[in-house]
């Protein structure tokens, strides 16, 4: 039997060098008034969106630009594109497969909020609105870009009078051409110019986790505490028990450059010069780029921990993908924001790409009771003695008598509970994307 091989898409983010920037935000403009063109077609026909997308682009374009019957009966187009220069045809079909999926997005949306409607859920959110301006990235396929070599790349851009080809030298990644280049957007942020360029890239094998459970003899559990031990992993067999642990530090250095942020940050808040809010601006960027850099960074070693055994099966908490207004508040007003969600953001993607299966179990019950017993736990530091109400001690002690670190307690857990839900069944797998 053949082996089942998937793929990921990485994007390569290319920095462009500072020429015809205004060509490159004119052509921009167009693009979304070409995007908005199809788009108000399909918002005012919604019966379009019945057909796939290639029979729709097809109409679409029957309905703005006519076809070779029209033009020979002298008919025009419903839906003529005008005031527009001559557009051509790669980048108009981009534009409309642009609009088709905003077009579709919205449409939806607005299924969801009927059917929430009908089944009785109290809505706190009114009917969807359709969209009221465009600001989408022109996308650049083949016949809009040609000549991609390893520091430059022709453009196909307009200089306001006509369409004409810009090479343009850019830094970044070394892309592996050896791969397959998808079609790359164009970015454009504080007057400066960059290449979003996806490239298609093999994974490993693809086995969903049953079937690597079944195949391998241990797999990894994964928590993420706030101290100084920003992860933990635990490595357990098929039977929950323990075969090794690793714990991944870097919460009190972290903690440290955070904490000269926040000092220059408070002093900046109190001062009233002019450019105060410039300042601001530039150290919450400060606090974000060590966030990044840290989630980076663990996400790695717990990569690299993993592939020494090797292990294809890691288990995380399902803390969700989205971050609350209070959590964005908190991780940027706090020294020791929380770092775990972004981790396993992370690490879910680079997994991927190793070949490694990312899976995720409710985060119910792991962090307060113990692993050997299921009793509730209570914490201490050491020097300390344990207690109900004192939930920060990095040990713990159970009633009978179990005791050690809270954050492999939490592993383990993690790990047990996900084998107790795939041994009946009703666990849900989670792949990383």
């Amino acid at each position: 039997m053949a082996e089942k091989t998937g793929f990921m898409i990485i994007t390569y983010k290319l920095r462009l060098y500072n020429r015809h920037y205004d060509w490159l935000l004119v052509t921009k403009q167009i693009y979304n008034q070409v995007v908005w063109h199809y788009y108000q077609i399909l918002m005012s026909n919604r019966s379009l969106l019945e057909q796939n997308n290639f029979l729709l682009l097809r109409e679409l374009e029957r309905l703005s630009v006519g076809t070779k019957e029209m033009r020979k009966k002298g008919e025009e187009p419903v839906w003529k594109l005008e005031h527009l220069p001559k557009i051509p045809i790669y980048f108009r079909r981009a534009a409309i497969n642009a609009a088709i999926g905003l077009a579709r997005s919205y449409d939806t949306s607005c299924k969801i909020w009927e059917g929430e409607k009908q089944s009785g859920v109290i809505q706190e959110r009114g009917f969807p609105s359709p969209a009221g301006k465009m600001d989408s990235s022109p996308v650049f396929y083949k016949g809009m870009y040609r000549d991609f070599q390893t520091d430059s790349i022709q453009l196909k851009v307009y200089n306001g009078e006509k369409w004409v080809w810009v090479l343009f030298p850019y830094v970044g990644r070394r892309i592996p051409f050896m791969e397959k280049v998808l079609s790359p957007a164009l970015k454009l942020e504080k007057k400066e110019a960059f290449l979003h360029v996806p490239v298609k890239v093999p994974t490993g094998e693809i086995l969903t986790v049953r079937e690597r459970i079944e195949r391998e003899s241990f797999f990894a559990a994964v928590s993420f505490p706030d101290s100084d031990s920003l992860a933990v992993c635990a490595v357990l067999n098929r039977e929950g028990q323990l075969l090794d642990s690793c714990f991944f530090h870097g919460g009190k250095a972290r903690g440290a450059q955070r904490r000269k942020v926040q000092i220059r940050l408070e002093k900046s808040k109190k001062s009233r010069r002019g450019n105060g809010e410039k300042e601001n601006a530039a150290l919450y960027q400060k606090l974000e780029q060590i966030n990044q850099y840290y989630a980076h960074k663990i996400s790695r070693e717990i990569l690299n921990y993993c592939k020494r055994y090797p292990i294809s099966v890691i288990v995380v908490p399902n803390y969700g993908n989205t971050i609350s207004f209070q959590e964005k508040r908190y991780l940027n007003t706090n020294a020791y924001g929380w770092q775990g969600r972004a981790i396993i953001r992370n690490l879910k993607y680079k997994a991927w790409e190793e070949g490694i299966l990312v899976t995720a179990i409710p985060p119910y019950h792991i962090s307060d009771c113990c692993s050997e017993c299921g009793r509730k736990i209570q914490r201490y530091n050491e020097g300390h003695k344990a207690s109900r109400n004192y939930y920060g001690g990095q040990l713990f002690l159970c009633s009978n008598g179990h005791r050690g670190n809270t954050a492999l307690n939490t592993a383990k857990n993690i790990g047990r509970y996900f084998l107790r839900h795939f041994q009946d069944g009703s666990g849900q797998e989670e792949m990383a994307e």
